[in-house]
């Protein structure tokens, strides 16, 4: 594994952690004498090297993980992971390179509307 992705990967792992650490619940589905508390929902946003290493610890973790990339085919690698990979009716054309690595997308390919049915909205956690 080459610097690069070792990087990568470490940084997919801290993400999830970081997340963990700043979420106001757990992620693992507990049942106690209290009650059951259901797992955290996770949004894997870029299945690359730190993504998919984000899925793994996610799941590890105890969370339910969805991921979305504009390249189809890492669908297989989500599912193998045991994720459920969110398909988008967004047609990206060219989306990888010969090398396997995502390019960038035009705004018109990448732009779409999303509605979000939980009681917060989504928060993004930067350090």
């Amino acid at each position: 594994m080459d610097a690069l992705s070792t990087m990568a990967s470490i940084a997919g792992y801290k993400a999830v952690l970081i997340t963990a650490d700043t979420l106001p619940r757990i992620l693992p589905m507990m049942t106690t004498a209290a009650g059951t508390v259901t797992p955290a929902r996770v949004l894997i946003l870029g299945v690359g090297v730190a993504g998919l290493q984000a899925i793994a610890t996610a799941r590890r973790l105890g969370a339910v993980v969805s991921a979305y990339d504009v390249r189809p085919a890492v669908k297989e690698q989500v599912q193998s992971l045991g994720g459920r990979f969110v398909e988008l009716p967004i047609e990206a054309t060219n989306a990888q390179d010969a090398r396997g690595y995502a390019t960038a997308q035009d705004e018109s390919s990448t732009s779409a509307n999303a509605s979000c049915s939980a009681r917060w909205s989504p928060k993004t956690i930067s350090s």
